[in-house]
This record gives structure tokens, sequence and C-alpha cells, in this order.
């Protein structure tokens, strides 16, 4: 099974957040009196707080991170994802793990981008295995976002279980590290709102 990740890296590189914007910006202008609203909003946003943003984003030394691609028709953005503040989060709100049969939650692993050579493998649990559930970045689909090895190895082992931390849409705002990652991710929202006229 191949994994686009190595595709989307080099891909994203070249993805310009402000021709994101004004495309989406356009489209939802002309869809409606509401989209004209929102479009007007988010011409603002764009010009007064991320015209000074940078991208691709700088990962911070010394935190656990994740990059998730997203494929748009202007490219392919790279949503910046705090792993460190997401295991903060989890303790700070108590929240409880779902337990699920790894057969049912092997489908969130990327498993063409996983390294299968135990001599390769650096174990990290520093944080838990977690996954994402987005309808605007993941099709609504669970993707595996910290503990892919973890998920692999409880499938692989015929486990009965394992212990997962799902985030859906909203829930995981506080991940994004970057102001980018966060307005496009609430651009997309919007869009999709206006397109689809809800």
């Amino acid at each position: 099974m191949k994994s686009k990740v190595q595709i989307y890296e080099i891909e994203s590189q070249y993805f310009s957040p402000k021709d994101h914007f004004i495309s989406r910006i356009n489209e939802m202008e002309k869809k409606s009196v509401r989209g004209a609203k929102l479009a007007k909003k988010w011409t603002e946003i764009l010009n007064q707080t991320l015209n000074s943003e940078i991208y691709p984003v700088i990962h911070p030394i010394g935190q656990e991170t994740f990059s998730l691609y997203a494929e748009y028709p202007t490219g392919v953005f790279e949503y910046a994802l705090d792993i460190d503040g997401a295991a903060s989060l989890i303790k700070e709100i108590d929240l409880r793990p779902v337990q699920f049969n790894p057969s049912d939650i092997i489908n969130a692993v990327d498993q063409g981008n996983l390294n299968k050579d135990p001599n390769r493998i650096k174990p990290n649990h520093k944080n838990p295995v977690m996954v994402v559930q987005s309808r605007y970045l993941t099709h609504n689909k669970l993707y595996c976002i910290n503990g892919n090895h973890r998920i692999f190895e409880a499938y692989r082992n015929n486990d009965e279980q394992i212990e997962v931390y799902v985030f859906k849409d909203l829930e995981f705002d506080p991940f994004f590290y970057d102001a980018l990652s966060k307005a496009i991710y609430y651009l997309e929202i919007d869009y999709c709102h206006v397109v689809n006229e809800k």
C-alpha cells in the first residue's frame, strides 16, 4: 500500500495560502448573500491578520508535532498539529479513551507510511494514541495523528482492544499551533456550509 505523504511533503511546500483564500472567497461571494458576507469577513481577516504569517510553518524543536495534509483545488496544504498540546488537553479536560478492536481502527493508520522494520522503530509512548475525525479534513474517516505503530502492532498481534482518544470537528481546534492552520480549517467550514447551502 503506497502512501501519499512523501508526495504531499513536497507539494505542500508550493501551496500559496493567499491564493487559496482568494479562490475560496471568490466562490463564496458568488454563491449567495450569506456567502458574500462571509467572503467579506474572510477578506478582512486575510488582509489584517494573515498576511504576515509564514508558510510552511516551522515545526518547534523539542515538541512532538504532526502534519496533516489536505488536498484542495489550489494544492496540498500542511495543517500543523501540536501533539504535546493535545496530550495536555486530554489531561486538562479529563477525556476518556474509547476502546477499539484493532481491526476496527486499523484503517485510521497510513500503512504505506509506516516503518515496519523493528530495528528502525524508536518507540515513543509519552503521548497516547490519538485519532481525528473531520468532515472537513478527513472526509469523516478516522485518521491517526499519534500512535500509528501501536495500532498496527495491536492489529498484528490480534489484541482484543486498544485505547484510543478520538477528537471530532472543533474538538481538535486547540491542536493547531499556527494561525494559518486554524484559519484555513475555519475557512473550509464556512466554505462547505456556503457551497452546500447549510
